[in-house]
């Protein structure tokens, strides 16, 4: 995929270190990763099914009543099809509807499709769901106050309304208030549509010149100019790369869930702090269980490559040959969204949905943390700490597995971001060191978060 693809050979490591306990250290490790991801995927699932007693926004379904007001206000407006307006809104709706769930989600739909309709939806329609779900009276109240006010509500019960509907709520304020109003929340609506359209046409040409460069890589591998490899290493050397990827969980994921159990109060900041302990802990197991450091900075890619520049280069090409088998990931998660209702969701979308300063803070996390963080946790101790127990190519998969679940997308995310992390694997395997994953990870991360950032 460039100029000199194949960087220089990397000698077989023979065994260089015998620490005590090695295999039931390794042993250990696999079931400490195991129950970590049991862990995990259960927690997901309660918080899921629970939601807890606050009833929060569907941002999913706020983002597809954005596009649904945005493209009747690109089309011009209401009855701007004439008789055929009717059957496009109708198709319209329809859209929102596929992404609602529960009695909430009931009563967001009523707003929206009276927001597409320009009819302030029945009383009794809102009565009917208070009298279903009572934690919605008080949401049918407001939502009556404000009719009856024409949209002039600040109090309380409008803040409380706002943060359970999200953007919806300022749709009803519209609807019931005058043509400023709803020329704002159109104009907001509009502006999501073109992001929304405009990144999905920018994102199937970048897939067709994706498929390009795929094609391009696949047929320099089979001629053997691209080289795909990885150092082979010891069994005991990849069960202390694995130990080092289950401290590193076990630090993760439990000293936070254990002070929000016990409902210690922390200041924001302090949340980090775990994060970086389980990742220095982590990185630096494999020193202190005997490990030379030369063959610790080999064994988790942790060093220049071919260059800087050179190895960044091949982290955009391994990206763009990972864009058609991403589309391929995404067919698969619209499967599982039919099978199980669930749609894929991440919490950093209620910072991007919202305002303020969190949104940079959100970035800096997905486009500068995550790559480096995740890539050394897991394409530099998992990966090849899976890859000396089993073939490389199970390793891989098992390896993108544990990643994806870990991501709190649900089960419809699972698809896609083993397909990213099967295409950081690969370029693990062609550039040995770990810049090109990193770039890859950073290059997708901060691409959504611009996406994010123009959809709200």
């Amino acid at each position: 995929m460039s100029d000199s693809p194949v960087p220089p050979p990397l000698p077989a490591l023979k065994p260089v270190m015998s620490p005590r306990f090695s295999r039931p250290g390794a042993l250990l490790a696999v079931c400490v990763i195991v129950a970590c991801v049991v862990f995990v995927v259960r927690k997901q699932s309660e918080h899921r099914a629970g939601g807890g007693a606050e009833v929060h926004p569907n941002r999913m379904l706020e983002l597809m009543a954005r596009y649904v007001v945005g493209v009747q206000g690109l089309m011009g407006g209401d009855n701007a099809l004439g008789e055929w307006q009717s059957h496009f809104d109708e198709k319209l709706m329809q859209n929102v509807v596929k992404v609602s769930r529960g009695k909430a989600d009931e009563l967001r739909v009523l707003i929206v499709e009276g927001g597409v309709t320009h009819v302030w939806p029945a009383k009794a329609k809102f009565d009917a769901l208070a009298a279903k779900e009572a934690d919605l009276q008080a949401d049918v109240v407001t939502l009556e106050r404000m009719k009856a006010m024409n949209g002039e509500v600040q109090d309380e019960a409008w803040t409380k309304f706002r943060r359970r509907h999200g953007w919806i709520a300022e749709l009803a304020r519209a609807q019931a208030g005058n043509d400023e109003a709803r020329r704002t929340v159109a104009q907001q609506g509009m502006q999501t549509a073109v992001a929304l359209i405009g990144f999905s046409l920018l994102g199937m040409c970048v897939a067709v010149g994706g498929l390009g460069v795929l094609i391009l890589g696949l047929t320099r591998w089979r001629s053997g100019k691209i080289c795909l490899t990885l150092v082979p290493r010891s069994r005991v050397e990849g069960g202390v790369l694995l130990e080092g990827f289950a401290i590193f969980l076990v630090l993760f994921l439990f000293p936070p869930w254990l002070l929000r159990l016990l409902s210690v109060p922390l200041p924001g900041w302090a949340a980090y702090g775990p994060a970086l302990m389980a990742l220095f802990i982590g990185m630096t197991w494999p020193l202190w269980r005997g490990l030379p450091r030369s063959h610790w900075r080999e064994a988790l890619g942790l060093h220049r490559g071919q260059g800087l520049w050179r190895e960044m280069g091949a982290g955009v090409l391994g990206w763009l040959a990972s864009l058609p088998l991403l589309v391929v990931g995404m067919i698969a998660a619209s499967w599982i969204m039919r099978l199980t209702g669930e749609f894929p969701s991440h919490p950093i979308v209620e910072i991007f949905a919202g305002n303020g300063w969190a949104k940079l803070g959100a970035m800096l996390l997905a486009v500068v943390w995550a790559p480096i963080s995740e890539e050394i946790m897991f394409r530099g101790l998992l990966f090849p700490g899976l890859s000396a127990w089993l073939r490389w190519l199970a390793g891989m998969l098992v390896g993108a597995f544990v990643f994806a679940v870990i991501h709190p997308q649900s089960w419809a995310g699972v698809p896609a971001i083993m397909v990213l992390a099967c295409s950081f694997s690969f370029l693990r395997l062609w550039r040995q060191s770990l810049i090109a994953p990193m770039t890859a990870h950073a290059l997708n991360n901060g691409l959504m978060c611009v996406a994010m950032l123009l959809l709200w």
